[in-house]
């Protein structure tokens, strides 16, 4: 906040004083709009000629502020819960075995972007040397940080959870760093925070157990599955706290419009059903992305909406399969010091998201250059959507994106150009929500789910909120009547085949539904039924269908048959990994004798276990299109 406080003053003393309007309300409130208009002092001039015609989001981005993650009023609560949050844990430093270090903020909605908290207790010999020992000595800590926080704070909520309850080692389940928790509601904020122990040890036992068995021909897969819980572990304990760092300083300490451009691509990327998906673009690199745009250019983007317009150019144009794409969150010296950071950034010697020079220098920018060219040698780049960073130079710190979506995003991101492009030429924002409308004809089934089971669907844009073919007001209260949103009913109608020949209906309208509310229990802290759901089918069936949904409190989910393995029979062989059925003799020609047996793959029935394993979530199945051969 501190540093639109210049932004603000510019803004309100040329709207007072010139009665100009155009980008202010960018970083101006309601309230200093209001201001600046009442009483307009005598000696003020009007602005000579027409308005210069400016596109801007935010007469729009009232309706988004309302929206949990989208304005920046909800994530200063949070910051605020966070930082009281540890003045208390540090003030329990008697009554615990191992005073609190540090808590490391690993969530979105604590960097200004969209709550999960690790917990580092000082130093200690004492961490036992064995897994299974460490992972109960964190839960002891956790029970007793609980209860002590409990004591000292009669009002708050605390609630103890460990996700390998009644399992352990002899069950072959590895453990991970967040399986045990503590969820501590704050009385004062009223937010939940969800606590962890990080612990070093933990990272180098799996480290070296993973070592020690991959020296046994017979155990690979063990040691597989303990490479997996080192690389979750980096994750959560290593890679996305120093994330944290670096978008939180990118946001508060040089753009604050950074912060803003985050929201809204990242609302862009959800409203297509393309964000935190399997193979869709993490949220992280969604971050990285908006990094990469304010530090690749000398004139960083003033304003969300340049923002966001530059991030559609870099997904409309660029090759990732050719091009190295790098977010540069190069720092001065003194990264704490704002008068060292204010003599650095005046040094052309600085480069990064901290001056407005182009990119790092030569010596930084080689080892990723150098990554970038060995990836692309041994096939690693497959086209998909990937941005390095100094820390991460082969960007494998995050899942990757795929082809699919990387080529989706790049076409998705031309017609939004052009759609914005059509607003500045007509000089009205009114189709601006096509933009973040997603089309549907080019799925090949969608699956509806049960309003009622979709615990994020608070997260959705109200009704207000980018309404089609409205232009509101800059300080309307209500939106325009021509503006309101048709009705419930007829939101999806565009989910419906063209033609009776099109597309099938598979069940009646509720035919699914067993119950209002399949899940009745109060406070389930970051319980999403609907991302578990599209997990579990993406595990099952991840290599015949892609799966998209808004993970914004979407409505459906869409998905699109593999034709490598949908369309094309196929041999018949043990371990097809699907649903096969055997095709018929007379399909097969007057040979079919001499041939080995063929079978391809039950769509049907496929449809009948998505059905029953999204029972009590899925309400309706929609068959647009069959797969082509």
């Amino acid at each position: 906040q501190r540093a639109l406080v210049l932004p603000r003053m510019a803004a309100f003393l040329v709207r007072r004083h010139f009665a100009a309007h155009a980008g202010a309300a960018d970083v101006l409130t309601r309230e200093d709009r209001e201001a600046a208009d009442r009483d307009p002092p005598r000696a003020a001039l009007p602005f000579a000629g027409t308005q210069p015609r400016a596109l801007s989001l935010a007469p729009r981005l009232d309706g988004f502020a309302q929206t949990q993650g989208a304005g920046g009023a909800a994530f200063e609560p949070a910051l605020a819960a966070l930082d009281e949050l540890r003045r208390e844990l540090a003030a329990l430093e008697h009554q615990l075995p191992l005073r609190v270090l540090a808590l490391h903020a690993a969530a979105p909605a604590l960097r200004y972007a969209s709550l999960a908290v690790a917990v580092e207790f000082v130093g200690s010999t004492r961490w036992p040397d064995d897994l299974v020992a460490l992972h109960k000595v964190k839960a002891a800590f956790l029970l007793r940080l609980g209860a002590c926080y409990a004591a000292a704070h009669p009002g708050a909520a605390v609630a103890a959870g460990d996700r390998l309850l009644g399992r352990g080692a002899r069950d072959g389940v590895v453990p991970r760093a967040d399986d045990c928790f503590v969820d501590i509601g704050h009385a004062a904020s009223g937010l939940t925070f969800r606590l962890w122990v990080l612990c070093g040890r933990e990272g180098a036992l799996l480290e070296r157990r993973a070592r020690d068995l991959r020296l046994v021909p017979a155990l690979h897969a063990q040691a597989s599955a303990y490479e997996d819980a080192h690389r979750r572990w980096l994750l959560a304990c290593v890679w996305r706290p120093r994330h944290h760092r670096l978008v939180l300083g990118l946001c508060q300490r040089h753009h604050p419009a950074a912060s803003l451009t985050m929201r809204l691509l990242k609302r862009w990327l959800a409203s297509h059903m393309l964000l935190a998906t399997p193979g869709a673009v993490p949220e992280e690199v969604a971050e990285l992305l908006v990094a990469h745009v304010f530090s690749a250019s000398e004139a960083a983007p003033a304003s969300a909406c340049a923002g966001l317009a530059r991030c559609l150019r870099v997904l409309a144009e660029w090759r990732w399969r050719d091009d190295l794409c790098v977010a540069d969150f190069s720092a001065p010296e003194h990264e704490g010091d704002d008068e060292g950071v204010a003599r650095a950034s005046s040094d052309p010697a600085v480069t990064g998201v901290w001056a407005n020079v182009h990119g790092m220098g030569a010596g930084a920018r080689k080892p990723l250059q150098l990554a970038f060219d060995a990836a692309a040698a041994r096939g690693a780049l497959k086209g998909g959507l990937r941005v390095a960073t100094e820390d991460d130079p082969e960007a494998q710190w995050w899942p990757p994106v795929s082809a699919v979506a990387t080529r989706r995003l790049a076409v998705l991101a031309r017609a939004s150009l052009a759609c914005i492009d059509l607003c500045v030429e007509d000089g009205c924002d009114g189709r601006l929500s096509e933009m973040f409308t997603a089309p549907m004809a080019d799925y090949d089934f969608i699956i509806k789910l049960d309003l009622d089971a979709v615990s994020r669907r608070y997260e959705q844009p109200p009704k207000a909120a980018f309404a089609a073919g409205a232009s509101q007001p800059e300080d309307a209260e209500e939106p325009v009547a021509a503006g309101k949103r048709p009705a419930e009913k007829e939101v999806f109608k565009n989910l419906l085949p063209a033609t009776a020949a099109a597309g099938r209906q598979i069940g009646g309208a509720h035919s699914f539904k067993t119950r209002a509310n399949p899940f009745g229990q109060p406070g389930m802290v970051g319980f999403d039924p609907i991302a578990l759901f599209v997990h579990d089918l993406h595990a099952v069936y991840g290599d015949s269908l892609m799966l998209f949904n808004d993970v914004y409190g979407g409505s459906v989910i869409a998905g699109l048959w593999n034709p490598a393995v949908v369309a094309k029979p196929a041999a018949f062989a043990c371990n097809l990994n699907a649903n096969m059925a055997p095709v018929p003799k007379e399909e097969m020609g007057p040979s079919a004798g001499s041939k080995k047996p063929l079978v391809r793959f039950n769509m049907p029935a496929v449809i009948e276990e998505i059905i029953r394993l999204g029972d009590g979530l899925v309400e309706d199945v929609v068959i647009q299109r069959d797969p082509v051969v």
